[in-house]
C-alpha cells in the first residue's frame, strides 16, 4: 500500500469525482452519437480505474511488518489432531461394548415411526412404478454394511421386522399373470365440420369441382415444399432474410420498415399454409415443420400472451392476430391439449387489446381500430371459438359495431380503412368477410342490397400480374368463395375472380414454388409472406368448407389449361 497522507487521497478521490462526472456529461452530449459498445468499453475501463484506487485504500490488515509476537500460532493443527482422537476412541468404544451401543440406538427409535413400519411391512405390496421403490423398509442397512465382520446381536427392533418379512420366502407355485385387456386405441378427435374438407379422401376432386385444377394442387405442393426449405432452424421463418422490411410508402403511409422483425407472423402466416392444405403437426409429411414451428411460437410467447416476438409497433398486432390464427386453427383440427395454454392466453391478450367503444384493434391499447386488424383478429377468434375457447358476447357485439361504422356506400356494402375514411375494395373484401363470419355464427344477418354493392367494387380489381395485391386478394376470395350460393350474380362473380386469380398465381409463381416479394404489400412481409398467402388463395376450394353444394365454375371452358 502506498504510504500517501489522507489529504492526498481526498485530492485524488476528488479528481476521480470529477472526471467521472465529465465523462457522463461527455456521453450524453458529444459522444451521444457514438455506438452502445464504444460507451460500454469506456465506462468499463473507468470503473476498474476507481476499482484500482479503491484497493489500494482498504487496509487488509493492521500492524506493520515485523513487529508484534513470534509465538507460531498451531490452533488448526491441535484442533484436527483433537479430533482424529476423539474419533478413534469412539470406534474403541464401539468395538468393546456393541451391547450398550445397541441398547441405547433401541431407546431412541421412536415408537410411533416403528408402528408405521410394521404395518407397511404386513400389507402385501401394491404394483409400483419402476421409478418408485419402497423406503421405509431400506432404512435398517448398519448390519449388511461390513458382510465380512463378526455380525452383531440383532436388536429387537430388527428381530420383530424380521419375523413379519422373514430372509428366505416360502416357494410359491408359479401361475401365469392375469390375461389384461388391451388398452384402447387412441382415436384422434374428429376435427370440426369446417375444416373437414382438408381431410377429405376425394379432396382433388372436390378442388376441381368448386374450381381448382390440378395446376393448383400442384402450386400449392411447390409452395409448402419451398416454406419448408425456407424454415430456420429454431422452427420459424425468419422475415428478413426473404426480403421483408422494405418500406415502399404504400398508400402515402411511411411505415418505418415495419415486417423486418415479423417472424411470428409470417410464421403463423407459413403454418396456416400448411394447415390449410392438411398437414398438422400429428399428421402429413410435413409434421416436423409445422411441430417446429409451433414450438417456435410457443417459445417467443410472453408472459401475457402476446405473441408478436420483436415485431416493431406497426406489425406487432398484425404479428399477434396471424400466429394466434394459426395456434387456435392447430388446436381446432387435432384436439391436442398441449396447444390449450398457448392459445388460451393468446386469446386473453388479443381481447384485451380490443377497444371497449370503438370494438375495433390497431397498434396499441386503447386505440381506436381499423378495418386491416379486425379481420385477422376476427377469423383468430373464430377458430379459437371452434376449439372450445370461450369469447365473450361482448366482443361479438363491438366487432359487429365497428363494421357499422366504417360502412359506406348506397346499401352499405363498402367499408373504409377507419371510420372516419374513405371506402376501398380492400377494406370492402374484408369487412364482407367478416360480415360473413358474424353472420356464419348467427351474430348478425347479411344483406343481399349490401352484399351485391360490395361483389360490384370488388370486381373492378380482378387480380392481374401487373398490380399484385395479395392481401386484397385473399380476403376477396374468401368472402366470393363463400357467398357464390347467395345468387346467380354471386356465382358468377365467383366464376370471374376464380378465373383470374389461378390465371395470375400460375402465371407468376417461380420456378422454386415462392412467389417474389413485388407486391403491394410484399416489401413489409418479404417472400415468406407472400408465398404463404399465395398458396392459401390457391386452398380457398377446400379450406372453409361451403354450407352449399359445388358451384358450376367447373364447367367453364378453357380457364384449366392455364399451365
Amino acid at each position: 500500500m502506498f504510504d500517501l497522507t489522507s489529504t492526498t487521497w481526498i485530492v485524488l478521490w476528488s479528481a476521480l469525482g470529477a472526471i467521472t462526472v465529465l465523462l457522463i456529461v461527455l456521453l450524453r452530449t458529444r459522444w451521444s452519437s457514438a455506438r452502445p459498445l464504444r460507451k460500454c468499453a469506456i465506462l468499463s475501463l473507468w470503473v476498474h480505474v476507481l476499482l484500482a484506487f479503491a484497493a489500494t485504500t482498504v487496509r487488509i490488515m493492521s500492524g506493520a511488518p515485523e513487529l508484534g509476537s513470534d509465538t507460531p500460532i498451531r490452533i488448526s493443527i491441535r484442533t484436527v489432531i483433537e479430533v482424529e482422537t476423539k474419533v478413534e476412541a469412539e470406534k474403541e468404544t464401539v468395538k468393546e461394548t456393541p451391547e450398550e451401543t445397541l441398547k441405547e440406538a433401541k431407546e431412541e427409535i421412536d415408537a410411533d415411526a416403528l408402528e408405521q413400519v410394521v404395518e407397511v411391512a404386513a400389507k402385501p405390496e401394491p404394483s409400483r412404478s419402476p421409478l418408485k421403490a419402497p423406503s421405509l423398509l431400506a432404512s435398517p442397512a448398519p448390519v449388511e454394511a461390513a458382510p465380512e465382520a463378526t455380525p452383531l446381536p440383532s436388536p429387537p427392533t430388527m428381530r420383530r421386522i424380521a419375523a413379519i418379512e422373514p430372509a428366505e420366502k416360502p416357494q410359491e407355485p408359479e401361475e401365469s399373470p392375469p390375461t389384461e385387456p388391451l388398452p384402447p386405441a387412441k382415436v384422434e378427435p374428429t376435427p370440426p365440420s369446417t375444416y373437414a374438407d382438408r381431410f377429405a379422401k376425394d379432396r382433388d376432386q372436390l378442388a376441381q369441382q368448386r374450381g381448382g385444377s390440378p395446376q393448383t394442387e400442384r402450386a400449392v405442393r411447390q409452395a409448402l415444399g419451398w416454406l419448408a426449405s425456407a424454415q430456420a432452424k429454431n422452427g420459424g421463418w425468419d422475415a428478413s432474410n426473404f426480403g421483408a422490411g422494405q418500406e415502399r410508402v404504400v398508400l402515402g403511409h411511411n411505415r418505418k420498415g415495419a415486417g423486418a422483425n415479423a417472424d411470428t407472423g409470417v410464421t403463423g402466416l407459413a403454418l396456416l399454409a400448411f394447415l390449410g392444405s392438411g398437414h398438422t403437426h400429428r399428421h402429413g409429411p410435413y409434421a416436423r415443420e409445422v411441430t417446429d414451428g409451433l414450438e417456435y411460437l410457443r417459445q417467443h410467447q410472453r408472459a401475457d400472451g402476446s405473441l408478436y416476438g420483436e415485431a416493431q409497433l406497426f406489425a406487432r398486432m398484425y404479428c399477434h392476430s396471424m400466429a394466434t390464427f394459426a395456434i387456435c386453427e392447430a388446436y381446432a383440427i387435432t384436439g391436442d391439449t398441449h396447444l390449450k395454454p398457448m392459445a388460451r392466453d393468446a386469446v386473453r391478450y388479443a381481447l384485451s387489446m380490443q377497444h371497449p367503444t370503438d370494438g375495433g384493434w390497431r397498434y396499441r391499447r386503447g386505440d381506436t381500430g381499423d378495418t386491416s386488424q379486425l379481420g385477422w383478429q376476427l377469423m383468430a377468434l373464430r377458430s379459437a371459438q371452434l376449439a372450445g375457447i370461450e369469447v365473450p358476447g361482448t366482443t361479438w357485439t363491438r366487432v359487429e359495431r365497428f363494421l357499422r361504422r366504417v360502412r359506406r356506400g348506397s346499401a352499405g356494402g363498402l367499408a373504409a380503412y377507419r371510420p372516419e375514411g374513405p371506402p376501398s375494395p380492400t377494406m370492402t373484401a374484408e369487412a364482407l368477410f367478416c360480415r360473413q363470419l358474424l353472420d356464419g355464427a348467427g351474430l348478425t344477418t347479411t344483406n343481399q342490397a349490401s352484399t351485391r354493392e360490395a361483389i360490384d367494387s370488388i370486381l373492378q380489381e380482378l387480380p392481374s400480374a401487373g398490380h399484385r395485391n395479395l392481401y386484397f386478394w385473399y380476403y376477396a376470395s374468401l368472402a366470393l368463395h363463400r357467398g357464390q350460393h347467395q345468387s346467380a350474380e354471386a356465382a358468377a362473380a365467383w366464376d370471374d375472380w376464380n378465373h383470374a386469380l389461378t390465371s395470375t398465381l400460375l402465371s407468376t409463381q417461380q420456378g422454386n414454388g415462392s412467389w417474389d416479394e413485388a407486391t403491394v404489400w410484399g416489401g413489409y412481409g418479404g417472400r415468406v409472406y407472400t408465398t404463404a398467402i399465395s398458396a392459401m388463395c390457391l386452398e380457398v376450394y377446400y379450406r372453409y368448407s361451403p354450407a352449399e353444394g359445388p358451384s358450376e365454375v367447373a364447367g367453364r371452358r378453357g380457364w384449366q389449361a392455364v399451365r
